[in-house]
């Protein structure tokens, strides 16, 4: 288990009068990176993290998107600009001569950079570099992949080639394990040049222990015509048998397989892995975590390389044009496998519906909670180390609904008098009956119109401008509230004459009843002010903050607590009093008064 990128993991020790040379930094830098690198292979895979993604700019040049990747030895690769390529201008152009397609492969790259005189080195090797420049190299291949480095998941899968003719190759993935009962994953990747006639096959085999979800043993696929697809990933789903804790062959005897390129029909047997049938999900996963997900599986494949893209190029005299590019044809990409699916070479061994590494193997669940509309959202979660089976309750408020109280009614105000020209009368104060507390109200002057009653809301000028027949009172009207007293009065400005002696205001009051009552009995309000402790000279000013959970009236009532403590206003600005000494500030919530919190001011003058 010798791997000269991460083993043996050493680190410097330290001590007084140690003599520090180049070996001792390299080996901080090494033991750090390679730590680094090797919970990133183990944990997290290898593939696409983020962007790289591949365009056709023209029929002579693609773009690669910024993004980054995680190669097969745990290292990131970072393309932090855009990469515009002319298909003659990249590394291995010369290779696509062999069959007019290619690979477009990204692998980890590091270079020396900036060149110094090493004083301390003889005249042959005074030159060396002061840094180390992480990069990468983007570079054609025409090799075809080892799709057991992509697809194998160290060692959890059987992958094997099973046709590879007339420009066609198609490559089987078969789990070595499985649950008894329950469904696991055969897939087949099927690679072809983007002008090979459309390609169908068949997959037949008899089997004691696997049933197909339709209850045959023949497995068909048939591309569809003028797809432009070059790489297809085609599944097939499979249910083992009620039998447990035993090792069995995939099907009897040998498969056959079947092939049709175009007219072109083509047969083959393919020989059968062996399946080791567990006897439920737990016990899978135990083996496939114990067993199976050994440390050397999971840093195997160190040199493959991310292919980015499929490239498909016609030739033209000397050189080539793209024709068609299929980006992550291999699916090397980091993300969330599902249950019973096969592990893609972006995701370490042992993974059965589960984020990558030991853990979170059963699966990831969610569900939501209704709370109550005063109630801040929240997130619980629940994670089984049995099962490795993660569990999300998402809580969101419901949307407040309000219940209205209202009332309504008349009053007459008086406009007596000889000048009513741009006048102002007001009413006594009127009770709406809703009690204290902050109040919506509406206002309309009631009039008459050929005999009909008539309700005017707003001023009546908009309906009777100046110089027109007046058609409505030109009259204004304006509410004042006291809240504190439950109380209102009315206005009213008139700017024509108005004939009469009183003038009918009909009023009405609405106040929007909330149901806070539970809010108390569920969540305990508390209150939190800042700062706790302040050091201040004589008359000088600090605003303190409060912060109220539980409720969703987040106001507060400041004052002081000691005579002669100074002041402080409603919205927590406190001033000293000119007297040094030590004075309580207390902040007590609205919603419930015995949610009070005291912060304290020392007042000195070598505060």
């Amino acid at each position: 288990m010798n791997n000269n990128n991460f083993f043996p993991i050493e680190r410097n020790r330290y001590f007084y009068g140690k003599m520090l040379t180049a070996r001792d930094f390299e080996t901080e830098q090494r033991y750090f990176n390679n730590k680094r690198r090797l919970i990133n292979r183990t944990l997290f895979g290898a593939g696409v993290v983020c962007g790289l993604g591949v365009y056709q700019n023209d029929d002579a040049s693609f773009s690669v998107e910024t993004g980054m990747a995680l190669d097969y030895s745990g290292r990131e690769i970072v393309v932090s600009e855009p990469v515009i390529r002319k298909l003659n201008m990249v590394e291995g152009y010369e290779s696509l001569e062999k069959s007019g397609q290619g690979y477009l492969c990204l692998q980890y790259l590091q270079t020396d950079r900036e060149p110094v005189n090493n004083i301390g080195a003889s005249d042959h090797d005074s030159e060396q570099f002061n840094k180390i420049g992480e990069g990468y190299r983007l570079y054609l291949s025409a090799e075809e992949p080892l799709l057991s480095d992509i697809y194998g998941c160290g060692g959890t899968n059987s992958v094997t080639s099973v046709y590879n003719s007339h420009g066609v190759r198609i490559v089987r993935i078969v789990p070595l394990t499985a649950a008894a009962g329950e469904e696991m994953t055969l897939r087949f990747i099927v690679i072809k040049g983007i002008d090979s006639q459309p390609v169908s096959f068949t997959y037949r085999f008899d089997s004691d222990y696997f049933r197909s979800s339709g209850g045959s043993t023949e497995l068909s696929f048939a591309e569809e015509s003028k797809t432009e697809k070059d790489v297809f990933t085609v599944d097939f789903t499979l249910r083992a048998a009620l039998v447990s804790e035993v090792s069995v062959p995939l099907c009897s005897g040998r498969g056959e397989l079947s092939v049709c390129i175009g007219d072109y029909t083509d047969k083959t047997s393919v020989d059968i892995p062996d399946v080791y049938i567990c006897a439920d999900r737990d016990s899978l996963n135990e083996m496939r975590d114990t067993r199976i997900s050994t440390l050397v599986n999971h840093i195997d494949g160190e040199n493959t390389p991310l292919y980015l893209a499929k490239v498909d190029c016609l030739k033209i005299g000397t050189g080539y044009i793209i024709r068609h590019i299929t980006p992550l044809p291999f699916g090397q990409r980091i993300h969330t496998g599902g249950s019973g699916s096969l592990c893609t070479g972006n995701a370490p061994a042992a993974q059965s519906g589960s984020l990558s590494g030991n853990f979170l193997r059963g699966g990831v669940s969610a569900g939501i909670e209704t709370l109550e509309h005063w109630q801040q959202p929240r997130v619980n979660t629940h994670y089984d180390p049995k099962s490795g089976k993660l569990d999300f309750r998402f809580g969101i408020p419901s949307g407040e609904k309000y219940d209205y109280a209202a009332s309504s009614g008349t009053v007459d105000i008086p406009i007596s008098g000889a000048i009513r020209v741009n006048a102002r009368f007001l009413s006594q104060d009127i009770p709406h009956g809703l009690g204290p507390g902050e109040v919506s109200l509406t206002l309309s002057v009631e009039y008459s119109e050929d005999g009909a009653r008539r309700l005017l809301f707003g001023s009546g000028e908009v309906f009777s401008p100046k110089n027109e027949t007046k058609l409505v009172p030109r009259i204004e009207s304006a509410a004042l509230l006291d809240p504190d007293k439950g109380t209102f009065r009315v206005g009213l400005r008139l700017t024509d004459y108005v004939e009469g002696h009183t003038v009918r205001v009909r009023w009405f009051a609405f106040k929007p009843v909330g149901d806070n009552s539970c809010g108390s009995a569920e969540e305990d309000i508390a209150v939190q002010i800042a700062p706790l402790i302040h050091k201040m000279k004589p008359l000088e000013r600090v605003r303190f903050t409060a912060v109220v959970e539980g409720t969703e009236d987040k106001t507060v009532s400041w004052s002081v607590v000691d005579a002669d403590g100074g002041s402080i206003d409603d919205n927590g600005l406190y001033q000293a009093p000119s007297a040094a000494g030590t004075y309580e500030i207390s902040a007590c919530s609205n919603a419930d008064p015995a949610s009070r919190v005291s912060a304290f001011v020392v007042v000195g003058e070598d505060a």
